[in-house]
């Protein structure tokens, strides 16, 4: 299975790893967690599409679709805390699952293959944070652009209606 989490890894290390987790399987439209749910699981997709979602005054807000290789929930994992967003299969999918606990055997058992592991996860986090931060960045200068700009306020808002 091709992931950002196994750069680097070879192919019995990603098998070993592949072996604490338990699979799941779920029909098209199933939710898989809610926003605001307690969650201490992280999941890698198999097979299938999902689609990551909020919901701010009855809109449901899309924010990523994920396929095959790409992961969730990893919060769930490393802060042990509410999720974030919600997820939605959009077709039937296949999720290999990563518990804390889970986390905590291979690092008692295999210290160099979590340590590996582990900083496979930060480099994405590290990517997604920066992602982010440009994001971040984008809105603030169309947000003054607005303020600032009558021109710009009228396109943008010419553009952007509904």
């Amino acid at each position: 299975m091709k992931s950002m989490l196994f750069t680097d890894l070879s192919d019995d290390e990603i098998k070993k790893i592949l072996s604490f987790m338990e699979i799941r399987h779920y029909d098209p439209m199933s939710i898989i967690f809610k926003e605001g749910e307690k969650g201490n699981e992280m999941f890698l997709i198999e097979k299938g599409e999902v689609e990551v979602f909020i919901e701010r005054k009855d809109k449901f807000i899309s924010l990523a679709k994920l396929t095959s290789g790409d992961f969730f929930g990893e919060m769930g994992i490393l802060r042990n805390n509410t999720r974030s967003a919600s997820i939605q299969t959009l077709e039937n999918v296949s999720l290999f699952v990563l518990t804390r606990s889970d986390i905590m055997t291979i690092i008692t058992h295999s210290g160099d293959l979590a340590a590996k592991f582990l900083l496979n996860l930060s480099e994405v986090l590290a990517e997604r944070i920066a992602n982010t931060d440009k994001e971040i960045e984008n809105w603030f200068l169309i947000n003054d652009a607005l303020v600032e700009n009558e021109k710009f306020r009228h396109l943008y808002f010419k553009t952007h209606k509904k």
